[in-house]
């Protein structure tokens, strides 16, 4: 006998099915477009029970529409894509929706904001591009729904805050150099309009001093995130290696640096393959730290150390805090995870 309607929930056609309640809502909604056994037990499951997704039913009978804004800067930047993936299947187990929208420049990232609110969503998560300053528009709608920031500098104090904690992350990278025996190290920073990057560049030159080892001005640079950038300061900075005086191995670490700590995993591919095209060995002549643990990581020879940021306590206490609403902003600080591969590993 078919339940009567309105009486089943999700989760009764989940225990049916035998599957998670993320499946039966992703078969439900049209997202798992492949027609197989789950499928087939989830809406037959779904049938019997007389249960069936409404979101636009939901969001008529509640203040909410069931939906989340994610603004990010790019789809291809590690932080972005980590929580892209770990957000979207989230929210679904909870029957929500989540709206996207991309930009890199303040422009496209304000109207961004102003086009989900205008679609009613219950919270916004944002990620923040450099160098943009958001403060005015995050103003204008904290007061209306609740607003999430994750990661760069804090603009709105209207808004919640979760952000990695770079500071650690930097005293871990130099920590374990130190650990493996490199005794001087260079720092391939970020952009330089970039608060968070001088941050970093002056927590870098602390811990160095903390664990004794040695840089030099002349090796630490600024610059964007990509294969290129790493590729041509390696090259610069490591060019005149076969011209260095092997015959006193003990001060060589004065003239080219043991150790590369690189702001962006990208930036450390590129470093790696200008040390190989110069005959250097990773991690036998210089060890490498990337940070955002992206795939590319595990796809280098050898793979690569690596800041990786800590995405689903991130995602778990951004969308706590959208749930707690807007009249009680919160800065929440997550430590991220040193995750030791070949690269710095003799």
């Amino acid at each position: 006998m078919q339940a009567p309607a309105g009486t089943s929930s999700i989760t009764n056609v989940a225990a049916k099915a035998n599957v998670s309640i993320a499946t039966v809502s992703r078969v439900l909604s049209g997202k798992r477009t492949k027609d197989d056994d789950i499928a087939r037990r989830v809406r037959a499951a779904a049938e019997e029970l007389n249960y069936s997704v409404n979101y636009a039913a939901s969001s008529l009978r509640s203040d909410t529409s069931n939906t989340i804004g994610l603004i990010i800067p790019s789809a291809t930047d590690p932080l972005s894509a980590h929580l892209l993936d770990e957000l979207e299947p989230t929210i679904d187990v909870d029957s929500q929706q989540l709206l996207l929208g991309i930009g890199q420049t303040q422009e496209i990232q304000e109207e961004r904001i102003e086009s989900l609110a205008a679609r009613n969503v219950d919270g916004l998560i944002i990620v923040a591009a450099s160098g943009v300053d958001l403060a005015a528009t995050l103003e204008r709608y904290a007061q209306h729904m609740p607003i999430v920031q994750v990661g760069g500098r804090q603009r709105s104090f209207r808004t919640s805050m979760v952000s990695i904690d770079d500071n650690a992350a930097m005293e871990m990278s130099i920590r374990h150099l130190a650990s493996c025996g490199a005794r001087s190290v260079a720092y391939l920073a970020g952009n330089n309009v970039s608060f968070e990057s001088a941050e970093l560049f002056a927590m870098f030159h602390t811990q160095v001093r903390s664990y004794a080892l040695f840089t030099s001005s002349e090796w630490n640079k600024f610059g964007e995130a990509s294969v290129q950038r790493g590729f041509h300061c390696t090259m610069n900075l490591f060019g005149n290696a076969d011209a260095l005086d092997r015959s006193d191995p003990a001060t060589a670490f004065l003239r080219r640096p043991e150790a590369l700590v690189c702001c962006d995993d990208t930036v450390a591919f590129g470093a790696m393959v200008a040390l190989d095209a110069m005959g250097l060995s990773v991690p036998d002549d210089v060890r490498i730290i990337g940070s955002g643990d992206s795939p590319l990581a595990m796809t280098t020879m050898p793979q690569l150390t690596s800041i990786r940021p800590p995405v689903e306590q991130i995602v778990a206490e951004s969308l706590r805090l959208i749930a707690a609403g807007s009249h009680s902003p919160a800065h929440i600080t997550l430590p991220p995870q040193l995750v030791v591969r070949g690269s710095t590993q003799v």
